[in-house]
């Protein structure tokens, strides 16, 4: 069995204790928190604060040349371990190089000159970070350019999204460095209803490091992190309440879904996008069944969702559950009518809170 790969933040730790970081590094990936945070880490622990001035360099996209990148490194550092050329966003959202590196010829001439940079401690660091690429051919591009492939896989930090031990020990590792206690429900609390790992809402590392200041101010002077201060502060999502009414509903309470319902509804979310993320999760739940008919178990169908569809692990489980409960007939007719709710309340035949009323009675 093939044993599953290091996450990026993982390798990069210890590649640092080892002082093993190679002269040319990329960091890259979904996580976005994640390749900030350690583009910081590398350049404090490799310069000299009462020197960064002139140790660390950071060139701009739109003035970059191969010759001020060239002409920097090869300078020495003044009071620093090593000498740090940084060169954030160098490819752009849009899959883009710096204009100086449009021309083939020039975009050539940095990767050949990337691929022969030493590995020793010592040497300057050329350090880059790559914008996260929302578009998956986009994406795949970028990765055969000449300029990505001239890092060695040693240099490449590639920050996918956390899974849920890992995304579990970032929470905890945040309240033991402030002095805070907690139980596992905590943990498991945040998991469950903070928006991470949900590709339909856009929370990451950085929303959810928020989230955790606030809930850690909000406990005051208490030592132990408390069920209400997650409660109070965790923003309440759409998203997480239609999960918690298809719950409910798979459940056989109704009356619970119909009051959530209310809420969403109450709270401002149209019948439109209500209906959107009660399809979409419809569909993550059918899916998640089909896999498992076909043979797959739990772990090898959240590597598939998380794979296709970027889904969280956690959700992935929750998904499966839920749909088991229904059954993969049950599920296609209930989808069948979610797909029908929409031109019932465009043609006028329902308004559109008892139009979704409707449909909920009807599971």
């Amino acid at each position: 069995m093939r044993e599953r790969e290091e996450h990026a933040f993982i390798r990069i730790e210890k590649a640092l204790k080892a002082d093993k970081i190679p002269a040319a590094v990329l960091l890259c990936g979904t996580e976005e928190y994640l390749v900030h945070h350690y583009a910081d880490t590398l350049i404090n622990t490799f310069t000299n604060k009462a020197s960064q001035a002139l140790d660390l360099v950071t060139l701009d996209r739109d003035t970059v040349t191969f010759n001020s990148i060239v002409e920097n490194l090869e300078t020495m550092p003044l009071m620093s371990e090593r000498k740090v050329v940084y060169l954030p966003d160098f490819i752009d959202t849009k899959g883009k190089m710096p204009k100086a590196f449009e021309d083939k010829d020039e975009a050539q001439k940095l990767a050949d000159y990337i691929m022969g940079q030493g590995v020793g401690s010592s040497d300057p660091l050329l350090l880059m970070t790559v914008a996260r690429q929302a578009d998956q051919r986009v994406d795949q591009a970028v990765r055969r350019s000449v300029v990505f492939k001239a890092f060695s896989p040693e240099g490449i930090y590639d920050f996918d999204t956390l899974d849920d031990a890992q995304l579990r020990g970032f929470i905890e590792k945040r309240f033991r460095s402030c002095g805070k206690q907690y139980r596992p429900g905590i943990i498991s609390l945040i998991v469950r209803e903070g928006g991470y790992g949900n590709k339909n809402i856009d929370y990451g590392l950085f929303n959810l490091e928020n989230d955790l200041r606030k809930i850690i101010a909000h406990s005051g002077s208490n030592p132990e992190i408390m069920p209400e201060d997650v409660s109070s502060v965790l923003t309440v999502n759409p998203e997480n309440n239609i999960f918690a009414m298809i719950d409910a509903i798979s459940r056989n309470r109704k009356d619970e879904a119909f009051r959530l319902l209310h809420n969403l509804l109450t709270g401002g979310s149209s019948e439109f996008q209500l209906l959107a993320m009660i399809t979409r999760q419809l569909e993550l739940m059918l899916t998640t069944c089909e896999l498992k008919e076909s043979g797959l178990n739990l772990p090898a169908i959240q590597k598939e969702m998380k794979r296709a569809d970027k889904v969280h692990e956690f959700r992935t489980q929750k998904a499966l559950e839920m749909g088991s409960r229904f059954g993969r007939t049950e599920l296609k007719r209930i989808l069948a009518s979610a797909y029908e709710v929409e031109p019932n309340i465009k043609t006028g035949l329902m308004p559109g809170p008892l139009a979704l009323e409707y449909f909920i009675a009807g599971i």
